[in-house]
């Protein structure tokens, strides 16, 4: 395995760019700041097969989470399909353990799929959920909470060997969803009839895993060394420290989301700035989300389902960058404020 590290980092480090990299940021720092651009960043999401060079290993991912060199080595095969196209891609890493890491410091068991990211299983009761609550914060090392830390260390010391890897690549921060997603992990689809019969409860939990996430990311920060005026999460450079995940707000009323989802979030935005990504349509909470402090960005990965006229708007008024939006949704005299998906 060793040697097959060396042959492709070393390919790698060949083809960087530092100029070019520099260039993306600069541009993409304007985009944030709402300032023009001569060119809209863009991210191209083809596959591999549209890249000229395609020799690159690739392990099934069952394998990969259990060994951190193959892990690394699917990783940077993102990277070097970017690199080939050119794109305003952050060039980022990360240890890939699904949505599962937060629920599983909790104590929640998870699984691996066949052909998916691990699943969470909830805890069975309320009662289970009331003694989850009375133990306290969670030590953060707990279940893959070490193991994302022991997997960035590894990253961090196999990259050292090359300067240009080293300077140029990020490892952005685990996956730990949002609080409220958290919590849906956790409690499972009780939740949702919790937030009728007991929400002082769920309030509890929330405030239980936004703590905890804080604590997580405070450590994260000082053993990565990554900030929150920019840093870079999935194919971006954003401007803060943190990528929010609010799938699970697209089930719940507009009224349960300003009690149960944005309080939660307003603080993790507080404490380290940043954006919010959701999947399905968020038109039920968009204009309040919109109006969230210290929101650099959304992103959202099916764009069809929402009103985007809408969202265009309310995000324009409110300096909010839209982060992968396909090039139909943008008006066409846009000169910032959007990085395009092609």
């Amino acid at each position: 395995m060793e040697e097959m590290l060396r042959k492709y980092l070393g390919k790698l480090e060949g083809m960087l760019d530092l100029k070019w990299q520099a260039e993306t940021r600069s541009a993409i720092k304007k985009i944030f700041n709402f300032e023009p651009v001569a060119e809209l960043p863009f991210i191209d999401l083809r596959g591999v097969e549209e890249v000229a060079d395609k020799d690159w290993p690739s392990y099934p991912y069952n394998d990969a989470f259990f060994d951190p060199a193959k892990m690394l080595l699917n990783e940077l095969g993102i990277v070097f399909r970017h690199v080939q196209v050119r794109d305003y891609h952050s060039l980022n890493i990360r240890g890939n353990y699904g949505t599962v890491i937060l629920p599983s410091i909790f104590g929640a068991k998870y699984q691996l799929t066949e052909t998916s990211l691990p699943w969470a299983s909830h805890f069975d009761s309320r009662e289970d959920i009331k003694k989850l609550i009375a133990k306290g914060i969670p030590d953060y090392k707990n279940g893959l909470g070490k193991t994302c830390f022991e997997t960035a260390t590894y990253y961090s010391e196999t990259l050292k060997a090359y300067p240009k890897l080293k300077k140029a690549i990020s490892i952005y921060h685990p996956d730990l969803q949002s609080t409220f997603d958290a919590a849906h992990l956790i409690w499972g689809h009780d939740i949702l009839y919790a937030m009728y019969d007991c929400p002082g409860l769920v309030h509890e939990l929330l405030s239980l895993i936004t703590e905890t996430y804080i604590v997580f990311m405070k450590k994260w920060k000082l053993h990565t060394g990554e900030g929150n005026d920019y840093s870079t999460h999935w194919n971006y450079y954003i401007k803060g420290g943190i990528m929010l995940r609010d799938d699970s707000s697209v089930m719940i009323s507009p009224a349960q989301y300003d009690e149960f989802v944005k309080p939660y979030d307003q603080k993790l935005l507080n404490e380290f700035g940043g954006c919010i990504h959701f999947c399905g349509k968020g038109d039920t909470f968009i204009r309040s989300m919109c109006e969230s402090k210290n929101l650099s960005g959304i992103n959202t990965s099916q764009p069809h389902l929402n009103n985007m006229e809408q969202m265009v708007k309310l995000c324009f008024e409110k300096k909010i960058a839209l982060l992968s939006l396909p090039e139909k949704y943008i008006p066409k005299n846009a000169v910032t404020g959007f990085i395009v998906a092609r």
